[in-house]
């Protein structure tokens, strides 16, 4: 039977590499270097291990893997039998391949494609030379030559190092100080040398997109183009909701660059469309991809074609691209949505109406306080009906979208969220690149107890907590919003029900029911902490 080993099996991307794999009957073996995967607990994961750290010790690595490839090798040397390497353990397994090239195939292009097109620099510098539109970019190799350029540089400008992603090592800078200081803090924090300083890349005003492509030793197997409709953290994070578009010219571009280089494998490409709909490149990762649920659900099925491609099978038609498909990432969906609504110029009007009108009763003389105008006002910007039409705008783009985790055929991944907990509970802080792999898990340091992490919330978190317990259960009870949104904003209640159980009216006369509708409401306001410490991207223990 064909075969297959996955890696970096905590990924969202990688367990839809699995399913897709799994659905088409190959057996797969899913490796990562932490517990807990949503791979692991796939009904189309046949086996699965843990290997050594990719960064910590890449020796170990790749002595690991060439002894699982072998060990793991079908007895008939004719079934299919590949490697799909899924996050930056592809640039190693490259590197390596000779290792693994006489016991397993591996569809990746040549080592020397990813470092020239992954590192911005060197992208930058093919692509001007292809005539491919790039933002403006710019390199220092020192601090004072920043400073001594910074009467020429318009701002805003974004600041990049060289080899990062899912928003990390990036960042917006809207003045010379903040570029200058930031530019430090990459430097330090990253360890970087002359040769690896951050990139000034001029600011291109426009929306983002991201291009996903497969190519046959040159030749383009397929091509789709999607869109983040939210992002977390909003304007530079991850993107967490997705929709299909059409974008020719980028694909133009990707063919133009990708077949020069003879490339072979899965690339994603980020575009940046300014205002006058020119597509700027921006940079390339060749690898699987965080919107990876998309490309599939919009009928590119990039890990099947890829398995195909890599058991000598040729790609006769490429596949029909349907734009009419949502996805979304579990969880961090949400929380950029509700991002949106803290960041929203219409909700945060109402706050200041009602500010603006208790500061003016603040004023007033004793003998001329009138406290009707302040309830009329806190009343009015509370309107049920107001806020419920509200939610359903905001939460119209979550209707009927597919869940990157939780999909009825397999529900047993969802169990993989055990994995971001630990993190968060032995760190302190729910960090989207720790989940992506840009920032290595820490091994090193002490666990915290859960009650440390507790015992000092703010008046901030308490507040938030209050607040998303109060509209999760005004949605519960008046429907305000519909398809996998509700469900989301009612999970914390259906969690708490799964493990106490619905209490009965006649059952809350009771002790016991008493009990259980306590530590049902209690369930709910500790997921809806956890939920807030992260939305305002604090150490729980500090928020």
């Amino acid at each position: 039977m064909a075969r297959a080993i996955v890696t970096y099996s905590r990924g969202w991307h990688s367990l839809a590499v699995v399913r897709s794999l799994g659905r088409n009957g190959v057996d797969v073996y899913c490796g990562e270097e932490a517990p807990f995967a949503p791979c692991f607990f796939s009904r189309y994961c046949t086996g699965h291990f843990q290997y050594p750290s990719v960064t910590n010790d890449p020796d170990g690595f790749i002595d690991y893997m060439v002894e699982k490839v072998q060990e793991l090798k079908p007895d008939d040397p004719d079934e299919p039998y590949v490697l799909l390497p899924v996050h930056k353990e592809t640039w190693l397994i490259a590197k390596h391949r000779e290792r693994f090239e006489p016991h397993i195939r591996v569809p990746l292009t040549s080592y020397e494609n990813m470092a020239t097109l992954h590192d911005k620099g060197s992208l930058a510098e093919v692509a001007a030379e292809m005539g491919i539109t790039i933002p403006g970019t710019r390199q220092f190799t020192s601090q004072d030559a920043l400073f001594r350029a910074i009467p020429e540089i318009e701002f805003p400008v974004f600041l990049k190092v060289r080899e990062g992603a899912s928003g990390v090592g990036l960042k917006k800078c809207n003045t010379p100080e903040e570029l200058t200081g930031t530019f430090r803090e990459f430097v330090d924090g990253y360890g970087l040398q002359p040769s690896e300083y951050p990139l000034v890349q001029e600011f291109i005003d426009g929306d983002d997109y991201c291009l996903a492509t497969l190519f046959d030793s040159g030749e383009c197997v397929a091509t789709m183009v999607y869109r983040n409709v939210r992002s977390f953290p909003r304007g530079t994070g991850a993107g967490v909701l997705r929709e299909t578009v059409s974008m020719p010219d980028a694909e133009e571009a990707a063919r133009k660059l990708l077949s020069a280089r003879n490339w072979h494998g899965m690339a994603q490409l980020d575009f940046r469309k300014g205002k006058d709909g020119t597509a700027y490149l921006i940079e390339v990762n060749p690898r699987f991809f965080g919107g990876l649920t998309q490309a599939i659900a919009a009928n590119v099925d990039f890990p099947w074609l890829v398995f195909q491609i890599a058991s000598g099978q040729k790609i006769e038609q490429k596949p029909e691209v349907d734009y009419s498909t949502r996805t979304e990432a579990p969880v961090v969906g949400l929380l950029a949505t509700l991002e949106e609504i803290a960041h929203d110029e219409r909700a945060l009007d109402r706050v200041r109406i009602v500010r603006d009108e208790l500061k003016a009763l603040g004023n007033s003389p004793l003998d001329d306080i009138r406290l009707k105008p302040f309830w009329d006002t806190i009343r009015n910007a509370a309107n049920p009906h107001d806020v419920k039409a509200y939610l359903k705008e905001m939460f119209a783009t979550h209707e009927d979208t597919i869940n990157d985790v939780m999909q009825s055929d397999d529900p047993r991944p969802a169990m993989g969220f055990l994995f971001p907990l630990a993190l968060m509970l032995k760190h302190g802080k729910l960090s989207m690149g720790l989940l992506t792999a840009e920032q290595e898990i820490e091994s090193d340091k002490p666990r915290r107890s859960f009650r440390d992490m507790l015992r000092h919330p703010s008046w901030r978190a308490v507040a938030l907590t209050a607040a998303l317990y109060a509209v999760s259960l005004f949605t519960v009870n008046a429907d305000a919003t519909a398809g996998n949104i509700g469900l989301v904003l009612g999970a914390p209640f259906a969690i708490a029900n799964q493990m106490f159980g619905a209490v009965t009216p006649e059952q809350l006369g009771t002790l016991a029911g008493s009990i259980q509708h306590t530590l049902y409401h209690l369930v709910t306001l500790g997921v809806w902490y956890l939920v807030s410490a992260a939305l305002l991207r604090t150490r729980p223990d500090q928020a």
